[in-house]
């Protein structure tokens, strides 16, 4: 569930689609993007084989909802789908954590790849 402030809606798919987008961002942050460099500093992750991005098939379905608190603005505007980019990362870290703390895993960088949670279960283990 994402729900925005958005002032006075302008239209409300685009204001649907700006929310999508930025819980997208959000969770593809926590899971998938991540850039890889080498020793010499040359980036690594250069194409869309190795810069991970989620597709729909890996995304849930969202349920969005607002609030229309005008903005001081002649149109009563504000923008929108900032917050999902900025809430949904550390919701989902915050997430995993969790249904990884009965084996005592209190902390996983992003992105909780499936290899860094294992790492993490394994540090615990060790």
């Amino acid at each position: 569930v994402a729900v925005d402030d958005v002032g006075n809606p302008v239209n409300p798919q685009i204001i649907d689609g700006q929310v999508h987008g930025g819980v997208t961002q959000g969770i593809a942050a926590a899971l998938y993007e991540e850039g890889a460099y080498d020793e010499e500093g040359n980036l690594l992750t250069t194409t869309m084989t190795t810069y991970l991005v989620p597709s729909a098939a890996e995304l849930p379905s969202y349920e969005t909802d607002r609030t229309e608190t005008a903005a001081d603005n002649p149109l009563g505007v504000k923008g929108v789908g900032e917050t999902g980019t900025i809430a949904a990362a550390p919701a989902v870290i915050n997430a995993v954590v969790d249904a990884l703390s009965h084996l005592g895993v209190t902390d996983i960088q992003m992105p909780a790849t499936p290899e860094r949670v294992w790492r993490a279960i394994e540090e615990v283990r060790s």
